[in-house]
């Protein structure tokens, strides 16, 4: 049994017509007795509804960059929820710049207000990419010293940014190592796909690859590039 862990956005997901060739190869994975997780960024509100919309395979998922898993009837199998003491000076960094949105994650959604701090996963911060400063970033960076015990990560992409705060030592490899535990497997049966910021940790650990148009510090980190999630299953397979 092998395990197939990929990102959604730019990954998984770059056309309708690539991620039709992707789910085809995906049930072919599953036929073969290999389990198949989708790891990504995105509440699970978010993610469920491409899921649902597409009619994508998977036997597990995994959301907000690894603060939380859920098996294939989605229930909840662990998650790491962030302390409170982050939130005040998080809500005063973000209340300073000019942004898009923010999300504050949850098990079951996600909110543009704070609902819940027992339940709490994540806090995003998204901006337009042309007001995505290297002031910006410096204060952001600041913040990660003066809060050393969370998980800070910032990303730009072409039209939309990212300054993002987890729980501390929680990143997308987190549930990947706790997915190769519960169900027993070896690294050389794990395989990882991504493009992004996000996907490093994963990427690192677990000697994965990258698709292509991945930004250079990914490209740099993985293994091989592929041009599909489609391309890369074919090979694992063989």
């Amino acid at each position: 049994m092998k395990l197939l862990v990929t990102d959604y956005d730019g990954t998984l997901f770059i056309d309708e017509d690539d991620l039709k060739r992707n789910i085809k190869n995906i049930k072919n994975w599953q036929d073969k007795g290999n389990i198949f997780m989708i790891s990504t960024g995105r509440s699970y509100a978010s993610i469920k509804n491409q899921i649902d919309m597409y009619n994508i395979p998977y036997d597990y998922l995994s959301c907000a960059d690894g603060s939380i898993i859920y098996d294939k009837d989605d229930n909840v199998l662990e998650m790491y929820v962030m302390d409170s003491e982050i939130i005040e000076p998080y809500v005063n960094f973000y209340q300073k710049i000019d942004y898009e949105e923010i999300q504050f994650s949850y098990p079951r959604t996600y909110s543009n207000i704070l609902l819940n701090e027992k339940e709490l996963l994540g806090i995003n911060i998204c901006l337009n990419t042309e007001n995505y400063s290297e002031e910006i970033v410096n204060d952001f960076i600041k913040m990660s010293k003066q809060y050393p015990e969370f998980h800070f990560l910032n990303y730009k992409h072409t039209y939309f940014s990212y300054l993002c705060v987890k729980p501390k030592g929680i990143d997308k490899s987190a549930t990947v190592t706790y997915l190769k535990n519960k169900l027993n497997l070896n690294d050389n049966d794990i395989f990882v796909i991504g493009d992004s910021h996000n996907d490093i940790e994963m990427i690192e650990t677990y000697h994965g690859v990258c698709i292509e148009n991945s930004y250079p510090e990914i490209a740099e980190i993985s293994k091989k590039v592929y041009k599909s999630v489609s391309d890369y299953i074919e090979d694992s397979i063989n």
